[in-house]
């Protein structure tokens, strides 16, 4: 029976540690989520996180480009086309699994986005109640943390495409 228990403990302890390990950094703003960079190839990104669970074709009639989200769980990754270049221009994760190294992640209030990012800027326009980071100037990266009822619903890191 000691046996059992040690060994009950000894997964646990190793459960924590696999967790904290991967929860480490996994939103770094401006550039990554779940390990996947901004301007990555899709074959980068399956190498990374394998097949995703489904592929959705997009196109955009108001911009003019067509693109793919790669769905993995609660992380989209969306990828242009190869006319496009075939890059990620696009991060998003509804999981509470991802946070950044200050812990600020999906479930997280207004207070704690504030005291763990710096120079973000909250509003809410047109609708959406939103803080984010960098400037939403075409071609730059921006990461926005989209709030419902005063807590983050979804963070999205992407290229501005104006």
């Amino acid at each position: 029976m000691k046996r059992l228990g040690l060994s009950v403990s000894a997964a646990l302890v190793l459960f924590v540690l696999a967790l904290s390990a991967s929860g480490s950094a996994a939103i770094v703003p401006q550039h990554s989520i779940a390990g996947v960079k901004l301007g990555l190839t899709r074959a980068q990104v399956e190498a990374r996180l394998g097949t995703p669970i489904r592929v959705q074709s997009r196109k955009s009639e108001s911009f003019g480009f067509s693109w793919r989200d790669l769905v993995y769980g609660r992380v989209t990754i969306s990828v242009f086309l190869p006319s496009n270049g075939s890059k990620v221009f696009g991060l998003t994760t509804k999981s509470k699994f991802e946070r950044t190294t200050t812990g600020v992640g999906v479930g997280s209030t207004r207070a704690q986005v504030k005291a763990g990012l710096s120079g973000e800027t909250c509003r809410r326009e047109y609708g959406i109640d939103h803080c984010w980071l960098g400037n939403w100037d075409a071609g730059r990266a921006i990461t926005d943390f989209r709030l419902v009822s005063g807590r983050v619903s979804k963070i999205t890191i992407s290229y501005v495409i104006d």
